[in-house]
C-alpha cells in the first residue's frame, strides 16, 4: 500500500508479525510496528490488508488485534505511535475506513464500526445474513457493500447508525470483492463476471 504522509510517500507492508513503512525510492525501512503475533506462533499469517487514511494506518491480523498507528515515525513505533487496538477484527476481509469511521466485517458476517481516530466502538456485533465472508467491504456513495461466499451482497448505510439498505443474491460462489466504477458494480463469481447498472 502507498501512503502519502505530510513529508513523504511511503510503501507500507504488513506481514504476520509486523507492519513496516519504507522509503519509496530506496526500499529502506523507516519504521515498524509489532504486536500482531502475541503468542509468537511460527505459522502465523495475515490475510486482510492494511488500510490508510488521514495519517493513520489501520493494520488487521487474525482477528486480534487490529492496530491503528500514526505514520511518520522512525524506528520502532509500537508504543510511540500506537493510537488504539481492537480485538474483534476480521481474518480475511480487509476493513474499510471513510475518514471518520472504521468498519470491520469479520468472516462470519458480524459488523463493527469504530471511531477511526480513537478506536471507540460506535456500534458492534451487528449481524449480516449468516454465512462465510471472504470478500472485503467497499465504500461508495455513503454505502458499504459486502458479498458473502454464497453470493449475497448486503448494502448497509455508512455512518454511526447501522441500517441495512438492500440485499441481493446471485446464488453463486463468490470470494472476490466488488468493484465500482462510474456507477457500475462489477461482481465476479465462480461462474461469471457481472456488470450491474449503467455507466455514468
Amino acid at each position: 500500500m502507498i501512503a502519502k504522509t505530510q513529508s513523504d510517500v511511503e510503501l507500507i507492508v504488513i506481514g504476520g508479525d509486523v507492519i513496516t513503512g519504507h522509503d519509496l525510492k530506496t526500499g529502506l525501512e523507516l519504521w515498524r510496528g509489532t504486536g500482531f503475533n502475541p503468542h509468537n506462533e511460527g505459522d502465523y499469517r495475515t490475510v486482510a490488508s492494511a488500510v490508510y487514511d488521514d495519517g493513520i494506518v489501520f493494520a488487521p491480523s487474525r482477528e486480534r488485534p487490529v492496530q491503528a498507528f500514526r505514520v511518520g515515525g522512525r524506528g520502532d513505533i509500537t508504543k510511540t505511535n500506537l493510537l488504539w487496538q481492537f480485538n474483534n477484527g476480521p481474518d480475511v476481509p480487509t476493513p474499510v475506513v471513510d475518514g471518520k469511521y472504521f468498519y470491520s466485517v469479520n468472516d462470519r458476517g458480524i459488523v463493527w464500526c469504530l471511531d477511526a481516530k480513537t478506536g471507540k466502538e460506535v456500534y458492534g456485533r451487528k449481524r449480516l445474513k449468516p454465512g462465510s465472508y471472504s470478500a472485503s467491504p467497499i465504500l461508495a456513495d455513503g454505502k458499504i457493500y459486502v458479498t458473502s461466499e454464497d453470493g449475497l451482497t448486503t448494502v448497509f448505510k455508512a455512518g454511526p447508525d447501522f441500517e441495512i439498505l438492500a440485499e441481493n443474491n446471485i446464488d453463486e460462489y463468490v470470494l472476490s470483492t466488488l468493484a465500482i466504477s462510474d456507477g457500475q458494480i462489477f461482481l465476479r463469481s465462480d461462474k461469471a463476471l457481472y456488470a450491474i447498472g449503467k455507466r455514468m
